[in-house]
């Protein structure tokens, strides 16, 4: 590079023991922990979201098929044989809102109903806390801890029965329970534990045993349910599906749309902290603007010469824009390296605990190289504009070298 060139110039600015230098490494300073901040703070909240999201993965299907009208829908023979050609392991589930009793206590729950061949390899009754060692019958249920211990049922001795209870739809209501409600005596089979919105108000039976209850074959919707942890599966799978879909009557959501409510705060939440940490990076750059102007005070007669010896002052300015610019690159660079390490290490070490009670024994982290780039590129502007600005505001003139001639 031509040593006259503004970029190399800047370069050389920024080398030295003036005051200014000391005020740009300031500024450098300030820089880089910005940037380290903005790097690890938004890692925090990746690793937070990836930590909720495997979570639901775990108790959601990878992809539930749902009528766009949403309501029950009578099997469709066509869907069914586009299922059927796939190798995914599907099946249909009946969702009820029903009233549970037992011992005069009565809780809202939502009965669902799966097909009794895929009742021991259902994903929720993989962590049952109390189990009958019969075998489960058409009038077996599996109550969700949370409804089990509302109603007094935490361990299971054989003998207890519930009943539920539910409207026959547009039935008119009369005295005679009978004629108003469908109404069913069970005998509880297990109780699970999965998650505490799930083992609240979920309880589990037969899809057939429901459908002859309520005298209605319709389903609520369709599950797949796939190892959320390969991921290349998972995205064939919503490939496959979406094309199956297509200009149908049905539409298909993934764990994020059935907790939207969950993720969507916590966007918003990731959305309000980086835009406040930006608001951060843009005063912690605010000193590469005063360095900018100091340094061209400094150098009034340095560029004087300069100009004297035919560099225009276009060019001149250039280098001291160059030379905040070259500032920004160094800091954020150095920023996301020391963010880098810092990530790795809470990763692998664990530097920040969480303590006992957590699913987790450290903070949760996850490194995006695009999000650190974005980040970089954001601080490099920033300081950019700021260089541009102090470098439209710095003198130069050959009169100083007349005065001291």
């Amino acid at each position: 590079m031509n040593s006259s060139h503004p970029a190399k110039l800047g370069w050389r600015y920024l080398l030295g023991r003036r005051l200014s230098n000391g005020v740009t490494r300031a500024a450098a300073a300030g820089i880089c922990v910005g940037t380290a901040a903005m790097i690890i703070v938004l890692s925090a909240f990746n690793g937070l979201e990836s930590l909720v999201k495997s979570s639901f993965e775990e108790i959601h299907p990878a992809v539930e098929i749902f009528s766009k009208k949403e309501g029950r829908f009578t099997p469709d023979s066509i869907l069914i044989s586009k299922l059927n050609s796939t190798n995914y392991n599907w099946f249909p589930i009946l969702e009820q809102k029903a009233v549970i009793r037992s011992n005069e206590k009565e809780l809202l729950v939502d009965v669902i109903g799966i097909p009794h061949n895929k009742l021991k390899s259902f994903v929720w009754l993989d962590s049952l806390t109390s189990e009958l060692k019969t075998e489960p019958t058409q009038k077996s249920i599996w109550l969700g801890s949370e409804v089990a211990r509302k109603l007094g049922l935490i361990e299971l001795n054989g003998l207890n029965s519930v009943e539920l209870l539910w409207p026959r739809g547009k039935e008119k209501l009369t005295l005679d329970f009978s004629q108003t409600f469908f109404r069913e005596a069970l005998h509880p089979q297990g109780v699970f534990r999965i998650n505490s919105k799930i083992d609240s108000k979920h309880v589990i039976v037969s899809l057939n045993s429901l459908n002859q209850w309520g005298r209605d074959q319709r389903w609520s919707s369709i599950q797949i349910w796939e190892n959320p942890k390969n991921m290349n599966s998972l995205n064939a799978l919503n490939d496959e599906i979406y094309e199956i879909l297509k200009n149908s009557a049905f539409e298909m959501r993934g764990p994020e749309d059935q907790e939207a409510a969950i993720f969507k705060v916590m966007k918003s939440e990731g959305l309000i902290t980086s835009a406040i940490l930006a608001f951060i990076v843009l005063l912690a750059s605010l000193g590469l603007y005063s360095s900018t102007l100091l340094s061209g005070m400094e150098r009034e007669p340095q560029s004087a010469i300069l100009s004297a010896l035919g560099l225009s002052e276009k060019k001149i300015r250039l280098s001291f824009f160059w030379s905040g610019t070259w500032v920004s690159i160094v800091g954020s660079l150095i920023g996301l390296i020391f963010a880098s390490l810092t990530i790795w290490a809470q990763s692998v070490y664990g530097l920040i605990s969480l303590g006992d009670g957590y699913i987790v024994d450290a903070y949760p982290v996850k490194f995006s190289f695009l999000q650190s780039i974005k980040v970089c590129a954001y601080v490099i502007l920033i300081g950019m504009i700021l260089s541009f600005f102090a470098s439209k505001k710095i003198s130069i003139s050959t009169l100083r070298l007349r005065e001291k001639a």
